[in-house]
């Protein structure tokens, strides 16, 4: 049987969407089996053990973001972050919520600080630009990241679509500077 298959995909997809909307409690294979309706012997085929399951969607996790960086490599203003095209991919952005909440678990926050270096450097630079303050200042770095942590405990939290938490976030820093 082809270890690249339909089959292979559908727990694939499955556990990281899971994964992202619950967390690390969503990787029963029980569950995730009656879901994707295979049987659970189709997953040991495809993946020996949930722990290497888990690290295929760490892998997908980091390839997804590794994309975002590739997407914020031209953006010369902080707005473009809240793009269409960024919140196409809000299940990556609810997965990496999943793996701050569960950084006590090494490997998810390797994978989380693995993933940031695609992204938050050049979201700090679009940051400052926007703010106009010195890239360099410590008090600026700790604000930034702050204020990235609330969006990602916001995200996910309540009803608010992540995209808005973003604007909503944008505009408070707008008249901040003000």
């Amino acid at each position: 049987m082809n270890k690249n298959s339909p089959n292979k995909q559908k727990w694939i997809d499955c556990g990281y969407s899971f994964f992202a909307e619950i967390g690390p409690d969503a990787l029963n294979i029980e569950k995730l089996s009656s879901v994707v309706n295979l049987s659970r012997s189709s997953f040991y085929h495809y993946f020996s053990d949930l722990h290497t399951f888990e690290e295929v969607l760490l892998t997908l996790h980091l390839q997804k973001y590794e994309h975002f960086g590739n997407l914020m490599k031209d953006y010369e203003n902080f707005e473009q972050l809240f793009s269409d095209e960024i919140m196409e991919h809000k299940e990556a952005l609810m997965f990496h919520r999943q793996l701050l909440i569960n950084k006590s678990f090494s490997r998810y926050q390797e994978c989380s600080d693995q993933a940031r270096v695609f992204t938050e450097e050049k979201t700090y630079e679009l940051w400052t630009k926007m703010k106009n303050v010195d890239r360099d200042s410590e008090e600026e770095w700790l604000l930034f990241k702050a204020i990235r942590d609330f969006y990602f405990v916001q995200v996910g939290q309540s009803d608010q679509d992540p995209q808005d938490v973003l604007v909503l976030l944008h505009s408070y820093l707008k008249n901040a500077k003000k």
